[in-house]
């Protein structure tokens, strides 16, 4: 009986410090070439800090291969701009660590929110992809549906707004 590629499981308020390494080492380097390092430089250190909210939440998920943290992400009612929108789940906090992309575990992630949101009463997704992800998400039948961009750290963080029907 072979060992599965990795598991998945909720994410714990204790599980910081593993979210945060997953999200640095893929932020850091799958958007270099996508963004200016000036970008990077204002928007990493806040974007790859664990959501606590997200982690104590019991909709934000870790995968892990052989008891190492390979990726991390999920969903939340509430609009990561702010608010919430009826009827519409949001996907929060995606990362894969680099030596782990094209494995599956991002999509098993992207699934498992699809079903708790529909289960949840959502009907529609809606996610705030970085220019890296557009085409993955894209894959999982979201569509882009603009262009716009999130201030982090004082630097205007160009992603895509994209949605999909549940």
């Amino acid at each position: 009986m072979s060992e599965a590629p990795f598991t998945l499981r909720i994410a714990r308020p204790d599980d910081a410090n593993r979210v945060q390494d997953v999200l640095a080492a893929s932020y850091s380097t799958l958007y270099r070439g996508w963004y200016r390092d000036e970008i990077l430089a204002a928007a990493l250190p806040l974007m790859t800090r664990a959501r606590p909210e997200l982690l104590a939440s019991g909709r934000y998920f870790l995968c892990q291969w052989q008891g190492r943290a390979i990726a991390c992400g999920g969903w939340s009612f509430a609009n990561p701009r702010g608010g919430a929108d009826a009827g519409r789940g949001h996907i929060r906090h995606f990362g894969t660590h680099p030596d782990f992309t094209g494995r599956g575990a991002a999509s098993a992630m992207v699934e498992r929110c699809l079903g708790e949101a529909r289960a949840g009463g959502c009907m529609e997704m809606e996610c705030l992809a970085s220019l890296t992800a557009e085409a993955f998400y894209a894959g999982r039948g979201f569509k882009t549906v603009a262009p716009t961009s999130i201030s982090v750290g004082g630097a205007a963080f160009a992603c895509m707004l994209m949605r999909r029907e549940l």
